[in-house]
């Protein structure tokens, strides 16, 4: 599940300019938020959107950091779950202006 989460949110790096970097081990993963990806400035404001939009829509996530959001879901996950979490997180990323 770990690599299956890894791969997905690998491709966001390229696909929005607000995430910066994606590092983690396993299913314990860090999504860092940049205002630039040039000057690597961290997106604070929009962590804190995140995690509350993210909290709103039901996932719990982990604000960490200046502008990262740590993942950690139950190591019992199967992939439909974690697909629709997924899911879940990419929509609020799309909704960040």
């Amino acid at each position: 599940m770990g690599e299956i989460a890894l791969k997905r949110i690998n491709e966001w790096k390229e696909d929005y300019e607000i995430v910066g970097d994606v590092r983690g081990k396993g299913l314990m993963i860090g999504i860092e938020f940049v205002k630039d990806k040039k000057t690597k400035d961290p997106a604070k404001e929009e962590q804190s959107e995140m995690t509350k939009a993210l909290f709103k829509r039901g996932l719990v996530v982990l604000p960490a950091g200046k502008s990262l959001i740590r993942i950690v879901p139950p190591l019992t996950i199967n992939e439909d779950e974690l697909t629709l979490g997924l899911n879940i997180f990419e929509d609020v990323i799309k909704a960040q202006k």
